[in-house]
């Protein structure tokens, strides 16, 4: 299944194997699940509806990931 995606201001298509969940477009990204915050068009997605959140066609994604420093 493929969803063509604006993510971190960038269109871009991606092929998920299963359904089109946040959850599943963060796996698909390779990020880590506990490190990353994430928007969908405007609206912040805690990290434990992301499963439940399926994307749309056109769906604005934004994906922050913390980075530790000192």
């Amino acid at each position: 299944m493929n969803r063509r995606l604006v993510i971190n201001g960038e269109a871009t298509s991606i092929s998920f194997a299963a359904e089109a969940t946040l959850a599943a477009l963060v796996d698909v990204l390779e990020a880590l699940p506990e490190r990353v915050a994430t928007m969908v068009n405007g609206e912040i997605v805690s990290r434990d509806r992301r499963e439940e959140w399926v994307l749309a066609e056109g769906d604005q994604v934004e994906l922050l990931t913390f980075a530790g420093g000192g």
